[in-house]
């Protein structure tokens, strides 16, 4: 990751921990092994559904090139799960491990 701040655990997050512990039984070494990341922030049609709820609440996405958006509609989906709303103008710090994942993908 660029920066200090970006390169951070998923362990070293309250809310990714507490998500993680909260719905898998035994133990995960990293959110990316979560059987949740895939149908919330990895599924196309999850990220399909995400756009139109975008849309709806805020107009059309302004990015350009299909893999853009929905790698942002990936990181808002994570966000979003983890921590849930927060509003305009407050902004987290998504784990490195699932950036990397999110962007393999897209």
């Amino acid at each position: 990751m660029p920066s200090e701040a970006e390169n951070i655990c998923c362990l070293e997050i309250p809310q990714v921990v507490t998500r993680r512990l909260r719905e898998v039984e035994g133990q995960l070494t990293c959110m990316v092994d979560h059987p949740g990341l895939e149908p919330v922030c990895l599924n196309v049609y999850s990220l399909q559904n995400a756009g139109q709820i975008y849309r709806a609440d805020y107009g059309p996405l302004r990015l350009r090139g299909i893999h853009r958006r929905y790698r942002y509609l990936s990181y808002r989906s994570f966000v979003s799960w983890c921590w849930g709303f927060l509003g305009r103008k407050i902004r987290v710090v998504i784990p490195a491990c699932v950036v990397l994942r999110i962007r393999s993908v897209s």
